[in-house]
């Protein structure tokens, strides 16, 4: 089980760090720049959000993910008081967060100064604490859904946001476990994520996955009828398509999420960071290629995380 748990951070890693390299990039400025669709953890494109960044380096996205994952393994627990603590430390030490929803930095000063949070922002960044609680709580679903939740709407009280953040949950759960026989079984998959959410539009989205899937739909239809964008309906489910069209094969859906940027650009970090966690927690450690863990600048980090996540996880 250790090695599904750094499955699903290292290619959530791996997504993120290929994915910001092409952010909000169309097509034809990613072949122009780098001669195909990016497949090698790269120098990103000078009008990406995150040229600054360097190869294999990871966007504040994922520091999201870590920071969460961090306060379970100190506390040994979910405790929000202490998550509030580190996403404060966060906000005023951390001197450039990458194109990180304004929402969310905004919810976080909004708790130092002791103010109420409004309804928030509908982006993707709001749902990725669900990541480490869905593996703490990995036995338990249900448990991590509520947990999700909580932390979640300490940045938002979006419902759709909170619809997916229990989506990932339980697709970590299920996915860790190998409850689901995939690609076999895509559509009881998709329709046991539907039971843990709320919101008519989230079943909606859902729904266009599963038939997407029926008809063997290509990447490109996928993006015209999901969408590709941060909103957290459009990141979310495009995630979920690419991998479920080959959930055995995790390289495939990293380089698919993070070349889901169509014609007009997209959400290529986000989308590929959640494929890359569903395909990495799925089929564990040894599906990633070793060109992209080497190159990954904090692996040993990702790695140690993962593995003390696991410790003190509830098995």
């Amino acid at each position: 089980m250790e090695d599904k748990f750094i499955g699903a951070f290292l290619g959530a890693a791996v997504g993120d760090s290929l994915g910001m390299m092409v952010e909000e990039l169309p097509i034809d400025d990613v072949i122009e720049f780098y001669g195909e669709p990016v497949k090698d953890l790269m120098v990103p494109h000078p009008s990406s959000p995150s040229y600054f960044l360097r190869p294999g380096e990871n966007t504040s996205e994922f520091e999201i993910i870590t920071l969460v994952a961090k306060s379970i393994i100190d506390r040994k627990m979910i405790d929000i008081k202490d998550i509030i603590e580190k996403y404060i430390q966060w906000l005023e030490n951390s001197q450039v967060h990458t194109y990180v929803d304004p929402h969310f930095l905004l919810a976080i000063q909004s708790i130092l100064e002791g103010r109420d949070i409004e309804k928030g922002g509908s982006t993707v960044d709001h749902a990725l604490p669900a990541i480490p609680i869905g593996l703490y709580h990995y036995k338990n679903p249900y448990l991590a859904v509520e947990a999700a939740k909580a932390v979640c709407m300490l940045t938002t009280r979006n419902e759709l946001v909170l619809d997916v953040a229990s989506a990932i949950c339980v697709a970590i759960s299920e996915l860790v476990q190998e409850k689901f026989y995939l690609p076999d079984e895509n559509e009881y998959f998709v329709k046991h994520l539907k039971n843990f959410t709320f919101k008519n539009e989230t079943k909606h989205y859902l729904n266009k996955v599963i038939n997407l899937l029926k008809e063997d739909a290509d990447y490109e239809k996928a993006i015209n009828e999901l969408g590709n964008g941060s909103f957290v309906l459009e990141s979310f489910s495009q995630a979920l398509f690419i991998f479920l069209k080959t959930p055995h094969d995790t390289e495939t859906v990293i380089v698919k999420a993070a070349n889901s940027y169509g014609y007009y650009g997209g959400d290529t970090d986000s989308i590929a960071l959640l494929s890359g966690l569903f395909a990495g927690a799925y089929n564990s450690e040894e599906s990633i290629p070793e060109r992209w863990k080497e190159n990954l600048l904090k692996k040993e980090y990702i790695i140690d995380t993962a593995k003390k996540l696991y410790q003190v996880a509830l098995h």
